[in-house]
Parts: C-alpha cells; structure tokens; sequence
C-alpha cells in the first residue's frame, strides 16, 4: 500500500471520528418552542430569571475579558519601560553615552544657554559702558602728591569737579533710563 493512500485512509478516519462527535453533541440538546401565556407564572419566572443569569455571565465573562487584556496590556508596558531603564542605565555609563547625553542635553537646552551668555555680555558691557560715562559727570578725585612708594604713607588727592551745565540732571536722569532699558533689552535677548 503506498503512502499516498495510507495518508488518505487516515485523513478519512479522523473526518468520520469527529463527525461522529460532532453529532452526538448535538442529538443531546432539544430545542421546544412554547408561547408565554402557556406557561405558569412560576414556569415564566423561572425562564426569565435563567435569561438575565446568563445575560448577567455572559457580561461578567466580557468585562473579564477585558480586564485580562488591561492586565496583559499594563504588564507588557511595565517590562518594556523596565527594559528601557536597565538598557539606558547601562548605556549611559559609558563614554558614548555620556557624550549622547551631553549633546541631547545640547539640542534641548543649548539655545536657552547660548541666549543667557549673550544677555549677561550686553548687560556687563551696557553698564560698564554707562558708568563710565555717568562717572565723567560727578566729582572725582585725583592724587595730588604722595609720599614715596609705599601704599600706607598718606596722600593728597585734588577733586576735579565737572563744568556745571543746565541739562546735567537731565543727562543723569537719562542714564538712570538707559541702564533700565539695557535690563530690558537683556530680558529680551535672554527669555524673548
């Protein structure tokens, strides 16, 4: 007997066994139809409340479901967040790691820093700039005459006084704008 048809008588067997099963299964149920108003109210009661059990379990067994699929769902995310962690721990520790930190840390942040240098450059130099002209308008003093080298002897020291002129409190008052406008203009160039 070849092969072929061994195969064949054994492909038809199984076909048959589960058919057979199959049959047998179903001869058991017995499906009767019946009106309502032919049955007792106890008999109606009874049909009615075997509905909402099985409606009621049949409900039960979705939400399970349900419930099974958010468990499943929250432990795959749970262990790939853990996978994720244990994987940038590692990486994170060599040189390569470090060096991408460092030019993620860049690429997020590199423009807001780059923006606060620039801004405290132009304040230091704006009020450097404006007190240094502010100082030509006051009195200073100049050494006259000192005794020797030496710092601790005493000095003479003469007071140069500006020219007085009628807008000098209005150049003052100028000054005081401009180192507020500079402050502006750092918080502009800083956080604009």
């Amino acid at each position: 007997m070849p092969m072929k048809n061994f195969i064949f008588l054994l492909l038809i067997a199984i076909l048959a066994t589960s058919v057979n099963s199959y049959a047998q299964q179903n001869v058991n149920q017995e499906l009767i139809t019946v009106n309502a108003k032919d049955l007792t109210p106890d008999q109606l009661a009874k049909i009615k409340a075997e509905a909402e059990v099985k409606a009621l379990e049949s409900k039960l067994q979705t939400y399970g479901n349900w419930v099974g699929v958010g468990g499943e769902i929250g432990k795959g995310v749970k262990d790939a967040l853990m996978a994720v962690v244990d994987v940038s721990d590692k990486f994170g520790k060599t040189d390569v790691g470090k060096f991408t930190l460092v030019m993620v840390a860049w690429k997020i942040m590199g423009k807001d820093v780059v923006r606060i240098l620039l801004g405290l450059m132009f304040l230091t130099i704006a009020v450097t700039f404006i007190y240094k002209q502010f100082k030509h308008l006051t009195v200073r003093r100049v050494v006259k005459k000192t005794n020797g080298i030496k710092f601790w002897q005493p000095k003479e020291y003469e007071f140069i006084e500006p020219k007085e002129f009628e807008g000098i409190n209005a150049v003052k008052f100028l000054y005081a704008v401009l180192i507020f406008a500079s402050v502006g203009v750092t918080y502009a160039i800083m956080f604009g």
